[in-house]
């Protein structure tokens, strides 16, 4: 009597382990993977882990040499191994580049954000490396759009004497640098914010300061003010803002208590301070904008 052949055995997706956090090492995919892990950075969770145990599994992949690689959760990790406690690894197998890449990336209330330098450095790596064709596959694998991507590569390699005004690049915010990164193409204008830039160097400014004066370079200004536009009791009734780029906002104060005879006249005198505005404002002998 012939035996009927057994039906094939699946591999699981993935199978739990309890290592030594010793043992695992950063998966060059996850954007952590550069950034050093210390005492300060996990004793929310150390105490968390002393008091409860690890909650959640940390998620790897075997690399060929047969360590596991941390895809997500390396802050956990560290505390495991400050702690001398074994760490719980979710080991997947047979992940697609796309997928491990989703999993490295995949938020997490409970995690500290990944500075926009860091993904975009982690980006630039798995671009050289090959991991992915195409800057567009892998602006989808992240989560971002190719604009997004663009600039974060740009970021990585924008001028020194830029990035030399931040006390640390780390604290660039992506929409920060998505506003500065356009204004580097034009070389007249990059080259008045790498001045500006020099003079900022050392001084220990906040990301949010060095990021407004070198705008304010690239708009050929000291300073880019709002402009407030009174009525004739001295009361503000709208905002003019300028920006970098040459742009304005105006915000006006609701109207609705308004009489209606003084609304015409409020729109008149917001008018009228536009266009002195406008006539000073692209002269670039003049600094600042008039108020």
């Amino acid at each position: 009597m012939s035996e009927l052949p057994l039906p094939p055995v699946e591999k699981p997706a993935f199978v739990l382990r309890i290592v030594d956090p010793a043992s695992v090492r950063p998966s060059p995919l996850n954007p952590r993977a550069s950034i050093e892990v210390t005492q300060t950075s996990v004793t929310g969770l150390m105490a968390e882990i002393a008091d409860v145990g690890q909650i959640n599994a940390v998620h790897g992949e075997a690399a060929p040499d047969g360590s596991i690689e941390i895809l997500n959760g390396l802050r956990r990790a560290g505390a495991c191994k400050r702690l001398g406690k074994k760490l719980l690894v979710m080991v997947h197998n047979d992940l697609t580049r796309e997928q491990a890449i989703a999993l490295a990336y995949r938020d997490d209330n409970q995690s500290l954000p990944v500075s926009f330098w860091d993904r975009a450095r982690s980006w630039a790596h798995m671009l050289e490396d090959g991991v992915l064709s195409t800057d567009a596959a892998l602006a989808k694998a992240v989560g971002v759009d190719k604009s997004t991507m663009s600039r974060g590569l740009a970021f990585q390699n924008a001028p020194k004497s830029i990035l030399g005004a931040f006390s640390d690049v780390r604290e660039i915010s992506q929409s920060q640098w998505m506003e500065l990164a356009p204004l580097l193409e034009d070389a007249e204008t990059r080259a008045r914010i790498v001045e500006r830039a020099a003079l900022l160097a050392g001084k220990g400014y906040g990301a949010v300061r060095v990021a407004t004066e070198l705008k304010a370079a690239a708009a050929n200004k000291d300073k880019i003010d709002k402009v407030e536009v009174l009525n004739r009791h001295r009361k503000p009734i709208a905002v003019i803002q300028p920006n970098h780029r040459g742009g304005f906002t105006i915000t006006v104060k609701p109207m609705v208590e308004v009489h209606p005879k003084y609304r015409a006249e409020y729109a008149k005198a917001i008018h009228d301070e536009f266009v002195e505005l406008i006539k000073t404002w692209f002269d670039r002998e003049t600094p600042g904008a008039s108020s």
